[in-house]
């Protein structure tokens, strides 16, 4: 071919090196000082709505508070069982896309994913045992 170029013509090209500027001015730009404040700021806002909502929690009555969590066990647990996605539950609790950056929704969604998974897998291997067991009745 014609216009081959070898590894070191390609590293020494000028159009190479505008993008490789422009990743270094890339990383600068996300560590910058307006950027670390930034950061530091989304944290500290991510901290006090989670304080907050917290504090909301145990300002309810006992009564109040044993129905939130009954209804948002059977919300997440019905949901998860069913396969939902994270997005899915999020507009499964009405909360889509708001939600987003609850990250403990997240972990949770992953947890009962995996726990629900595992309990598809050994049910699954129940019901073949089952049909086995039922093959060789009939076989007799």
């Amino acid at each position: 071919m014609e216009n081959e170029m070898s590894t070191g013509e390609l590293i020494d090209s000028s159009k190479f090196q505008e993008e490789l500027s422009k990743q270094n001015t890339l990383r600068e730009t996300l560590n910058s000082p307006e950027m670390i404040k930034m950061r530091e700021d989304l944290a500290k806002a991510h901290q006090e709505s989670i304080d907050k909502s917290v504090g909301w929690y145990y300002n309810l009555s006992e009564e109040d508070k044993y129905k939130a969590v009954e209804a948002l066990c059977y919300i997440i647990c019905k949901a998860e069982r069913e396969g939902t996605s994270h997005r899915g539950l999020q507009h499964t609790l009405g909360i889509y896309p708001q939600a987003f950056f609850i990250d403990d929704l997240m972990t949770l969604h992953n947890a009962l994913y995996v726990e629900y998974q595992e309990q598809d897998s050994r049910n699954w291997k129940e019901v073949k045992k089952d049909m086995k067991t039922l093959e060789g009745f009939i076989d007799k």
